[in-house]
């Protein structure tokens, strides 16, 4: 799931002093590294930095599913497929016809 980016509408009507203490999601650079904040207030951004970080590991994993799926399977599919022909061109030269010993069985 991607990670909501907040629109320009919800930042201008709702200005918050502390981007952590916002109802929009806390990103990275945003979080807020002051030493006043109570040791409760920084589990909970340690909490929020966690799950983001797994959100990002989960969508990083998607996308390299994508580019397998989409790029680098075919490529070798593609490229066995042409071996395989390839191969099958010679034998048939070869042996001429695609009786059984074409496939190995006399």
């Amino acid at each position: 799931m991607p990670i909501p980016f907040p629109s320009q509408s919800q930042t201008h009507s709702s200005p918050s002093p502390s981007p952590s203490t916002s109802s929009l999601h806390s990103y990275p650079s945003s979080i807020d590294t002051s030493d006043d904040s109570s040791s409760e207030g920084s589990d909970d951004t340690e909490a929020e930095m966690e799950a983001m970080i797994q959100e990002e590991w989960e969508e990083s994993l998607r996308q390299m599913e994508v580019v397998v799926s989409i790029i680098i399977i075919p490529f070798f599919a593609k490229w066995y497929g042409r071996q395989l022909a390839y191969w099958g061109f010679a034998r048939y030269q070869k042996i001429g016809s695609l009786s059984r010993p074409f496939f190995g069985l006399s």
